[in-house]
């Protein structure tokens, strides 16, 4: 089995246990093994997507927002245009809070970006 597909494979694992761990016992998982995070042009995401906006998901939850997108302006633009449609948003990393609150993801997310990019430039620095 490859690197990829085990990462994949893992990430499943730990979704799941925080999930049923959270009391969730639908759950669905949208895997897009081997697309790139740079652009929501993905199968899976799609799907889920489509899921959304019919109404079938009350909360998407991810190990990392990085999951949904690598774009630091696409995926909070995602997360607040599925919350703002009732859906709950959590990761399991931590990286974002729990929400629900549109208003909140925004200067959350700028915060821990610019954290980031300040811890990337200084990785660039010591090396």
């Amino acid at each position: 089995m490859d690197f990829q597909k085990e990462a994949i494979k893992n990430q499943e694992k730990i979704l799941r246990q925080f999930a049923e761990e959270s009391g969730y016992n639908n759950i669905s998982i949208y895997a897009d093994n081997g697309f790139s995070g740079l652009n929501f042009n993905r199968s899976a995401f799609k799907r889920l997507n489509e899921d959304i906006f019919a109404g079938l998901i009350e909360t998407v939850i991810v190990q990392s927002i990085s999951r949904i997108s690598r774009s630091y302006l696409d995926a909070p633009e995602w997360v607040n245009n599925i919350c703002g449609k009732g859906v709950s948003f959590k990761s399991v990393s931590n990286d974002l809070p729990d929400t629900d609150v549109d208003e909140t993801i925004n200067p959350l997310y700028q915060l821990i970006n610019d954290y980031r990019i300040k811890q990337k430039r200084r990785n660039r620095r010591t090396k």
